[in-house]
């Protein structure tokens, strides 16, 4: 969310969804999306992408190290969730609500059923069931 954040002209979106075999999180903006010779490497450490224009002035003196997405691609991935980077123009990208929804697309998808087979190997939520 942060990237998109950084990246966006003026507006982000998070969207959800699921349904009996999936869950997923959406999160797009309006910016101007991923530098296409970058987007097979995304999240790997240290890939940045440069700030142009008027994307510097959004945090000025923000460099980063190109780890924070690595990061949060690894924890999410051990969580069981597959990622999908795009960007809004993309032929492939699922189907978007909104046409101003050009710049960089996330999605993070997890099985129901890889969820639930956690939850059943952790056994009862003692806290919840005290309520």
């Amino acid at each position: 969310i942060q990237n998109a954040v950084d990246f966006a002209n003026s507006a982000i979106w998070v969207d959800y969804s699921w349904d009996d075999e999936n869950i997923t999180i959406r999160i797009s903006d309006d910016g101007r999306g991923y530098p296409e010779h970058m987007l097979n490497r995304i999240g790997d450490p240290f890939v940045r992408s440069k700030k142009q224009g008027s994307d510097r002035n959004q945090r000025p003196g923000y460099k980063g190290m190109g780890l924070g997405l690595f990061i949060a691609k690894t924890l999410l991935e051990r969580t069981g969730a597959s990622l999908k980077f795009a960007n809004g123009s993309n032929a492939d990208t699922v189907r978007q609500k909104s046409t101003e929804r050009s710049g960089a697309i996330v999605q993070i998808t997890w099985e129901r059923s890889q969820i639930e087979h956690s939850a059943q190997e952790l056994g009862p939520n003692v806290m919840m069931d005290q309520y």
